[in-house]
Parts: C-alpha cells; sequence; structure tokens
C-alpha cells in the first residue's frame, strides 16, 4: 500500500497578501526609477513650471501599448512612470485573480462565482469604461 503525499495548500491569507505586497514594491521601484531617469536627464521639452505642465498636458496617458512599450525602451520617463502606475493599478485586479484562483483550489465554487463577477466587473471598467471616459 502506498501512501500518497499530498501538498500542503497555501494559505489564502499569504498569497493574497504576497500578490500585493510585491505589486506594490515593483510599481514603487518602477516608478522610482523614472523619476530617477527625469531628474538626470530631463528632456528639454519638459515644462518648467506647474501652470505650463497642465496647460500642454504634458505626460497625459496612453492608451497604445507599442507607444507605451517603445517609450520604456528609450528610457522616456514619462512612459516609466506610467508603466509604473498601470503595475500599481493592476496590483489589486491580480490579487482578485489571485482570490480567483485559491477559492478554485478549494473547490468553494460560490466564492468563485462571486469573485469572477467582481473580476468581470474591474477589467470591464478598466478596458471598456475607463478608454470610453478618457476619449470623450
Amino acid at each position: 500500500m502506498t501512501t500518497r503525499r499530498s501538498r500542503p495548500k497555501p494559505d489564502m491569507n499569504v498569497v493574497i497578501s504576497d500578490v500585493l505586497k510585491y505589486g506594490v514594491l515593483a510599481s514603487a521601484i518602477i516608478i522610482g526609477l523614472g523619476v530617477l531617469i527625469l531628474f538626470l536627464n530631463t528632456p528639454q521639452s519638459f515644462p518648467s513650471t506647474t501652470s505650463e505642465l497642465l496647460a500642454m498636458n504634458y505626460g497625459k496617458p496612453t492608451l497604445d501599448l507599442s507607444q507605451l512599450l517603445s517609450g520604456v525602451a528609450s528610457a522616456n520617463p514619462v512612459y516609466v512612470i506610467e508603466l509604473g502606475l498601470i503595475v500599481l493599478l493592476a496590483t489589486p485586479v491580480a490579487r482578485v485573480a489571485a482570490s480567483v484562483l485559491m477559492y478554485a483550489m478549494e473547490k468553494d465554487k460560490m466564492y468563485v462565482a462571486i469573485t469572477l463577477f467582481v473580476l468581470i466587473v474591474l477589467l470591464f471598467g478598466l478596458f471598456v469604461v475607463g478608454p470610453i471616459e478618457a476619449a470623450a
């Protein structure tokens, strides 16, 4: 007779806490890197006063992924900071996604359904409502 060893189930609170902790840490590092690049290599087009900054809408968010990635690849500080903010916004979404997986591992169908609904509402708000509002 063989005994079957089962892996210990990961503690849901620890997993959720790690997702939030590492998401915020990654975001802070990326934003800090963007600010460091901004101070070390300020673009010539960078406004010198706050009123100029607001008037020219400098650093407005981009909805174009290829433009964002090329901006990050060229070490443009505005795009690096924007990437950090996107990581920060994605952190709670990743937390909800991790919750769906954890509830699925526990075979808790009701909480999977509820959390999946929350995830769908979050994603709908980010990718459908957000871009519509930004374009208006």
